[in-house]
């Protein structure tokens, strides 16, 4: 199979085409950084086409691995360049806007994928790794195409408001307030509190500074283009104001009762009681 991966010069563009490669595939990737794009071609030994429309004309799986804001446009471009019988794909981490566009795409008779990997460039393989489908037009088929392009994967089947309001949470609200975190951080002298740093800081750490190292523009893009997101950030900032007012009122008995009821409703997940244990594991993962 030949597999255009539009966007190759991206962290998951690069990722999914040493994938598919190493699955015995043919690749040819695009990207408008044209520089980085080459770099990519040579390191992988793949072919290098001069824009999108040229990497997808011939190819029998387009795979659209752009930023948020620009895939609904790039997949509209490239349905009409495609071949009939070919599939076209598509990562995005929000589905509100690519899903209209893919469900036009369908009724021509083209096939469409609508996928978000649940997991970063960092994987070191698909093996076990999460993948979320979003069905276009038939969930049946979608999920079982996805099963056979991404055999060690587990197939997440979700509607799109649904992944949406969970990636507010999980995305959007984690961000959030790994960047908030950062940026109190960034007034300190991080040496020193690498330094006298427990357990739990070191974690957070090394999870904000991850956070802070990924394209700016990306995660504007999951905070902004998120219909749920200010939902949670509310609901979020309400829960610290009053968390805040219970610290600065000394309320050592408030403090308790709301950390024993955040507690109890923790607890329900069946993973709780091992959280400790996990995180001690993790840290010497690192």
């Amino acid at each position: 199979m030949l597999i255009a991966v539009i966007g190759g010069a991206g962290r998951m563009g690069a990722w999914f085409a040493k994938y598919f490669l190493e699955h015995g595939h043919d690749i040819i990737i695009s990207d408008i950084k044209s520089d980085k794009a080459e770099v990519i071609a040579k390191s992988l030994g793949v072919m290098l086409a001069r824009n999108n429309v040229e990497a997808a004309r011939a190819a029998d799986l387009i795979f659209v691995s752009t930023p948020i804001d620009v895939a609904p446009k790039v997949l509209e471009e490239l349905s009409h360049e495609i071949r009939e019988d070919a599939i076209i794909a598509e990562i995005s981490s929000l589905k509100s806007r690519v899903l209209p566009v893919l469900r036009d795409v369908a009724k021509r008779g083209i096939k469409v994928l609508s996928l978000h990997p649940l997991f970063g460039s960092g994987a070191r393989g698909m093996d076990g790794e999460r993948i979320a489908l979003i069905p276009v037009y038939n969930r049946e088929f979608e999920g079982e195409l996805a099963k056979s392009l991404f055999p060690e994967a587990r197939i997440i089947i979700v509607d799109r408001e649904m992944h949406d309001r969970v990636m507010a949470l999980t995305l959007a609200l984690t961000h959030f307030v790994n960047i908030a975190f950062a940026s109190v951080l960034g007034d300190e002298n991080i040496g020193v509190l690498k330094n006298l740093g427990g357990t739990t800081f070191t974690l957070q750490l090394v999870i904000s500074e991850a956070v802070m190292s990924e394209e700016p523009s990306l995660y504007a893009s999951i905070q902004m283009d998120n219909e749920y997101t200010i939902i949670y950030l509310e609901k979020f900032m309400e829960k610290v104001t009053k968390l805040k007012g219970i610290i600065e009122g000394g309320d050592k008995g408030g403090f308790i009762k709301f950390y024993e009821e955040t507690r109890n409703m923790l607890s329900e997940d069946e993973d709780f009681a091992l959280a400790y244990e996990r995180m001690y594991r993790a840290l010497k993962a690192i």
